[in-house]
């Protein structure tokens, strides 16, 4: 077939996309590749990047336009044995057949859905955990969204510092509306979500608020409480699975870490203080985990 490379502007990060055969039966998938993008939105410690205009992620896994079937964009041009196909399309059926809306998909259903192939393809737990991993953060995009310079633990505390003394002030309600907005997004991305739920009741005891502010409050609660915190759990559980095994180092250290940060956003901090604690004492962790992992304990 002929191969269609087209250009377009996603949100200010700039994509490229191949369509394709899908590997699995009769179909086509689009295949993206980042071209441009920047990482000026910071990052949080659970290792979630963001670029000013847009997050490539959302494009970081190919699905086939009927049937769904779903891989990272890194594997999907990659050959599948046909004597596969029946077992990753009777997989596959059940994964549409939980989904929502299989007209539209989610974006993180679809990486749930790429990490079921890759467990039928017996690509191993890592990558799964992976995929798990990049579906919350999928879903935290939706109700983040950009907030310039916030980078790790010590950028949200610096943020809400700020914020606690804006809102000292005598503001009006629409200026402290937005201010607790803010903050409430910030403590998300740090993974507080007693002060994000505190936030979010002081806005909207505020009153006056929209239809839209009613919708975005609601969205913003689901996704927080329901959608992320399951794509989160899954993903604990795969890193700890490949945790079981065999790891180098460095791939040993960033799956030790990430257990501990999600597991303490998931107001499992027991749990997760001994795991930091281990990758601290590691003289092979990354500056940057390290500082992190710092910070974190301190405040535990």
């Amino acid at each position: 077939m002929i191969v269609l490379l087209l250009s377009l502007i996603a949100s200010g990060t700039r994509v490229v996309y191949q369509e394709l055969p899908c590997p699995v039966g009769d179909d086509v998938v689009r295949v993206y590749q980042l071209v441009s993008s920047n990482t000026l939105g910071g990052y949080d410690s659970d290792l979630a990047t963001y670029a000013s205009e847009g997050q490539f992620r959302e494009y970081a896994v190919a699905t086939c336009a009927k049937s769904l079937f779903s891989l990272p964009v890194t594997h999907i041009q990659e050959p599948i044995d046909a004597t596969l196909h029946p077992q990753l399309l009777a997989a596959l059926a059940e994964e549409v057949a939980a989904l929502s809306d299989p007209g539209e998909p989610a974006v993180w259903e679809r990486y749930s859905i790429a990490a079921r192939m890759s467990r039928e393809l017996g690509r191993g737990p890592l990558e799964q955990a992976e995929l798990y991993l990049q579906a919350s953060w999928t879903a935290r995009d939706t109700v983040v969204g950009y907030q310039q310079g916030l980078s790790g633990p010590a950028g949200v505390t610096a943020l809400m510092d700020m914020g606690s003394a804006e809102l000292a002030k005598p503001l009006t309600d629409d200026q402290r509306r937005t201010v607790l907005y803010t903050l409430a997004r910030a403590a998300h991305r740090g993974g507080l979500g007693e002060a994000r739920e505190a936030y979010l009741q002081q806005f909207e005891a505020l009153g006056g608020l929209s239809e839209a502010e009613q919708q975005s409050l609601a969205a913003f609660r689901h996704i927080a409480q329901t959608v992320e915190p399951h794509y989160q759990d899954l993903a604990i559980a795969a890193f700890q699975e490949a945790l079981s095994g065999s790891l180098p180092t460095e791939e040993r250290l960033r799956s030790t870490y990430l257990v501990a940060d999600l597991m303490r956003r998931r107001g499992r901090a027991a749990e997760a203080l001994p795991l930091y604690e281990a990758v601290r004492s590691d003289s092979h962790t990354p500056a940057n985990i390290q500082e992190m992992a710092d910070i974190l304990v301190s405040g535990m």
